[in-house]
């Protein structure tokens, strides 16, 4: 994969992960280095009181005071021998009436005399602080090299685990609509597999969609140009035939207007339905909210619309099936007759609603062919089967759902 290093996730995860380490590590060499001076100035104390002892037992022969010359304590032999292989420092030897009070860089160890006095062995810090700065260092590289070494497995093995991702982005660059397509991967992680899948879903109705849309267009071209044909020809018959009156030709032409006007309305209806995930819907209480929406129209029209009681629910698209049902509804209300009854009936059992009214003088919405062709398609994509039955004084279509 061709990555710019300041963009690329798999640098920006490495990082990430490599500073928690570098914190973890930070904290772990500040606890390792108090540990190791700890131990270093319990050592030294160790060395400090086997030298106090010592001393007392074998070479101090005489009760001690404050004033007593200990210089002879630096002398022994036994006593330079143990210091030397130690890490004390300026050691000095000291009488005091109670165990001394250590100072700051200061290690002092205190041992009863005989009369009551304390022997202090002090020594001062300089050469535990650097035996302790000489382990901290070879920690601390150490442990840089560990977090190097860290941080090359993890780029090395985020880029292979991540490989799927720039094989589904080649395929997705590489995939036309000539071929089929096929997101899936070898072994990749779980939510690598979700995203493939989600890209073929998506694909998918990227790809029923536009199939849906080419077929519109095609069956639009088709039925579109009947109309537009015909309002061509009534020029020309009216252009070069005197006998064509004048209000024939308006009267044809309106009818051509208005069936050319019915024909853009069925494409706009499906060009405006949704395609959306399925849910539970409740279809009466779907019409019973529609009926807020159409409540002008029938008062304008002095209809009585009267609605199911009996209720059941489906697996649909809530959306497009709450557009259909408005489309059908609308339609009842608008061509029907004035002060007539609109009825919506149910039937919970076999899952079936229908919409009677008495027809006005204006077509049905789905009364063209390609308006069919549109309802046909929506009972497809919707599940369910739709009859019309019509006559000269009434109109109804019945929808009989599959879930």
């Amino acid at each position: 994969m061709k990555f710019k290093w300041a963009e690329s996730l798999k640098i920006k995860i490495s990082f990430i992960f490599s500073m928690l380490i570098a914190i973890a590590f930070s904290l772990n060499w500040m606890v390792a280095s108090e540990t190791i001076r700890g131990e270093k100035v319990a050592d030294l104390e160790k060395v400090l009181k086997h030298v106090l002892i010592e001393s007392a037992g074998e070479y101090i022969h005489t009760p001690l005071t404050p004033k007593t010359d200990l210089a002879f304590l630096y002398s022994i032999p036994h006593t330079e021998m143990v210091l030397k292989e130690s890490e004390a420092s300026h050691l000095q030897f000291v009488i005091t009436k109670t165990p001394y009070f250590t100072q700051q860089k200061q290690i002092a160890v205190a041992h009863l005399l005989s009369n009551g006095y304390y022997l202090n062995a002090i020594s001062d810090s300089e050469k535990v602080n650097a035996s302790v700065h000489k382990y901290a260092q070879k920690l601390l590289i150490r442990y840089l090299f560990s977090l190097l070494i860290i941080l090359l497995i993890s780029i090395f093995l985020l880029d292979y685990y991540m490989k799927p991702l720039s094989v589904l982005a080649q395929k997705t660059r590489e995939w036309s609509s000539k071929e089929p397509f096929d997101f899936s991967l070898d072994n990749p992680g779980t939510e690598i597999a979700e995203l493939s899948k989600a890209f073929s879903t998506l694909i998918h109705r990227l790809e029923v969609f536009r199939s849906k849309e080419a077929e519109l267009f095609k069956e639009a071209a088709h039925e579109l140009k009947t109309p537009l044909a015909l309002m061509r020809s009534r020029l020309d018959v009216y252009q070069n035939n005197a006998k064509y009156e004048k209000h024939k030709f308006t009267e044809d032409l309106g009818n051509d207007l208005q069936r050319l006007t019915a024909e853009l309305k069925n494409v706009l209806f499906l060009e405006g339905s949704d395609f959306v995930e399925e849910s539970v819907v409740d279809v009466v209480q779907t019409v019973k909210k529609l009926e807020t929406k159409m409540g002008i129209l029938i008062q304008r029209k002095q209809l009585v619309l009267k609605l199911p009681r009996e209720s059941f629910s489906i697996v649909a698209s809530e959306k497009l099936l709450s557009k259909v049902l408005s489309a059908l509804l609308e339609n009842a209300i608008t061509y029907a007759k004035e002060n007539t009854t609109v009825e919506i009936g149910s039937d919970s059992i076999m899952k079936k609603i229908w919409i009677d009214n008495t027809v006005g003088a204006e077509k049905y919405l789905f009364s063209s062919k390609i308006g069919e062709k549109i309802l046909k398609r929506l009972s497809r994509e919707i599940g369910f089967e739709y009859t019309i039955t019509q006559d000269a004084t009434s109109f109804q279509i019945e929808l009989i759902f599959n879930s």
